[in-house]
């Protein structure tokens, strides 16, 4: 069975470390750690193997961390399409204040792989590119990365016949959309920064999304955290209102749910109306979780029926 090729450049070891409190220049107990492989793709791709949709994720992978990632990703029924490099895999660490209920992310930079390291990634994933049930581009691009560099496989998935869509924003993103993906999605804050306007109500976020649709995109997924979601298609556009959660543990990681449902739900034959729903209850659903993409398959289906959807 054909897989979800999940694509991103930075993976890392995620540390999410549970506080009473945070306490700034004072010494802090830590009531929990836990480890998992996080990074945009491959948390996209774990939400993937949860949901029962087969997916493998590509990036650059090095060193004692890489290996931890590798475990991980095995444990989680992902399939490895990681490049290696000499380098550690960076570490990400999340700080859950549970008094004030804030969360803190220290992300550190990735490193760079090497010139032979990222010409193998292209190589190698130009090819698994043409062989995916659906290409998915997750994450910024890092300094060693051009602009331009996720256009090739944008343009191998579309003499392949596979979809894409494109969680993205800057040139990188606009360079992509020139190749019709199907779906760009970004939040209103990404959409600001690639347009370079202000998008402080309804009207300029639909008129910002009307420019990307323009530029190429077949359609447009605009979100901005637990408040109202936009979709816009040549024709049509929706207003999603996400359901509310009771229990917030930690929001790292919602957006790649969120794009792994979306998927799913596509390759299930839905509408992209639907898919849409159904990625919000998982994005949603991941703010339960204490890791990023430790979905829960009952929960999904019972926020789904939450979603509010209505014309714009």
């Amino acid at each position: 069975m054909k897989s979800v090729l999940c694509l991103g450049l930075t993976p890392a070891l995620q540390r999410t470390v549970l506080l009473g409190k945070l306490e700034v220049d004072e010494v802090n107990r830590v009531r929990q750690v836990v480890e998992s492989a996080a990074g945009k793709s491959l948390n996209t791709a774990r939400a993937l193997a949860t949901l029962g949709t087969p997916a493998q994720t590509a990036g650059f992978n090095g060193g004692q961390t890489g290996c931890a990632i590798s475990a991980f990703l095995k444990a989680y029924g992902v399939a490895s399409a990681l490049t290696s490099m000499k380098a550690n895999t960076r570490i990400c660490t999340t700080l859950i204040d549970q008094a004030s209920g804030t969360v803190t992310e220290l992300v550190e930079e990735a490193p760079a792989p090497g010139a032979a390291a990222v010409a193998r990634f292209v190589r190698e994933n130009l090819r698994r590119t043409s062989e995916a049930s659906m290409l998915v581009i997750s994450g910024t691009l890092p300094p060693f990365a051009g602009d331009d560099f996720y256009v090739g496989f944008v343009k191998a998935a579309a003499k392949a016949g596979v979809p894409v869509v494109i969680d993205s924003q800057k040139t990188a993103l606009i360079d992509v959309l020139f190749e019709r993906p199907l779906l760009a999605k970004l939040t209103v804050r990404e959409l600001a920064t690639t347009l370079q306007e202000p998008m402080k109500s309804e009207r300029s976020v639909l008129r910002g999304m009307r420019d990307l649709l323009g530029m190429g995109a077949e359609n447009v997924f605009v979100t901005q955290g637990g408040k109202a979601a936009y979709l816009m298609t040549p024709g049509k556009v929706w207003r999603f209102t996400p359901p509310e959660i009771a229990r917030h543990v930690n929001p790292i990681g919602s957006g790649d749910c969120t794009t792994a449902g979306i998927a799913h739900a596509l390759l299930k034959g839905k509408s992209l109306r639907e898919a849409v729903c159904f990625g919000l209850a998982c994005g949603s659903a991941n703010v339960e979780s204490l890791t990023p993409a430790d979905l829960n398959l009952k929960r999904i289906s019972a926020l789904v029926r939450c979603v509010k959807v209505e014309a714009v």
